[in-house]
């Protein structure tokens, strides 16, 4: 049977992945991954290109009467021969359409603004994590006791504190006992106050000299974490199959992300992302494939390196659709030719010479604000 001279494809397009550019004369050309990839299959099918858009915006989810939204249901009421966007191959979806040989195998995670930086006021704090400051003081106030104990020295416990005390800032100690018992134990705590304070001196100009950032959320344990204490949103393309396998999960974290999610109403556009993941208040949950090419290059954004399920992706086509086996000839050579790859790489790319560049290195000598040193002058306003 003869392809068609027209194949109509419901995409929903966003930039870098399907955009038409219209060119002098009226003829358009698709640009982006998705685009180029239809172009080069119009080419090899010769067939021209009608691109659908689906009125509310979805990829598409079932109804419960059975009818199915956005670009699915356009290909499941024969609007549409094709389907593309991205879309993974699952048993529901089959019960309303068809799919063409997989042309690609991607996994799903999700992108998060870079943390703010912590305040300057407690950096002297942050050297050591609180677990080795409670240690610390543990041993800064048992240490008189085994003096008491252990020696012959004449000085009262809180005395005793403001001596050993001393010794972290390279005080002397004005114990007088020269006993075997009192030297074996200055000298020790001597040693092991000459190694914290070097190590607390190394890492505070580490910590003044280049900012510190709280911990970003990694996996999807500490963002299902994140959104139960409220520190955080987590977003979805409507009706994208994610939210399905979220819901259904057997894991309980997942299942509580996914729920929370339909809930609250919590989707959004691929055109919106660069407003919505502007800091770690707010997450994106998508095909890594596509959070690579959007902000793979951005410096202010983190991909979490977790994976949350691989998916093949494939074109969704309508079960009357003519000629799959011509359709599924074509992609079998692109993907063996490794096309798609090629025009992701292509696109990723294209976003790194969209990318601001980043600030060179200044010679300018930087000035201490008191904001730098409010932490000291406080302690300084306390102690007095």
């Amino acid at each position: 049977m003869k392809f068609p001279s027209k194949l109509r494809v419901a995409n929903i397009p966003g930039k870098h992945f399907l955009q038409v550019d219209l060119r002098t004369g009226g003829q358009q050309q698709l640009i982006g991954i998705e685009g180029r990839f239809l172009d080069e299959i119009s080419k090899a099918l010769h067939s021209s290109l009608e691109i659908i858009v689906p009125e509310d915006g979805e990829i598409g989810r079932k109804e419960p009467e059975g009818n199915w939204t956005g670009i699915i249901g356009l290909v499941q009421r024969d609007k549409a021969d094709l389907a593309m966007n991205f879309l993974a191959i699952t048993e529901e979806r089959l019960t309303a359409v068809d799919f063409s040989t997989i042309y690609t195998v991607d996994a799903t995670t999700f992108v998060i603004g870079r943390p703010s930086p912590l305040p300057p006021t407690l950096a002297y704090l942050y050297p050591f994590e609180l677990s080795l400051w409670v240690s610390l003081a543990f041993m800064l106030f048992l240490m008189p006791w085994f003096i008491l104990l252990l020696t012959n020295t004449k000085s009262s416990y809180f005395c005793l504190i403001l001596d050993l005390f001393g010794n972290f800032v390279n005080q002397d100690t004005s114990i007088r006992d020269n006993s075997t018992r009192s030297r074996v134990l200055s000298i020790s705590w001597i040693v092991f106050t000459y190694v914290i304070s070097l190590s607390y001196s190394a890492v505070l100009l580490s910590f003044l000299s280049v900012p510190l950032y709280r911990q970003p959320v990694k996996n999807f344990q500490e963002l299902s974490n994140a959104i139960s204490k409220n520190e955080l949103k987590a977003y979805l393309i409507r009706g994208s199959i994610i939210e399905y396998f979220l819901e259904h999960s057997q894991q309980k974290h997942l299942r509580y992300l996914g729920d929370t999610i339909k809930k609250e109403g919590w989707y959004t556009t691929l055109n919106n992302l660069n407003g919505l993941v502007a800091n770690d208040h707010f997450a994106f949950i998508g095909p890594r494939v596509a959070l690579k090419v959007l902000f793979g290059s951005d410096e202010h954004k983190i991909i979490s390196e977790d994976s949350l399920v691989s998916w093949n992706v494939a074109f969704a086509v309508n079960k009357d659709f003519c000629c799959k086996t011509a359709l599924n000839v074509v992609l079998s050579r692109m993907r063996s030719a490794g096309l798609f790859e090629k025009f992701v790489m292509d696109e990723s790319y294209n976003t790194l010479l969209e990318t601001p560049p980043r600030l060179s290195h200044s010679d300018d000598t930087k000035q201490i604000y008191l904001k730098n040193i409010f932490g000291v002058i406080f302690l300084l306003i306390i102690g007095n």
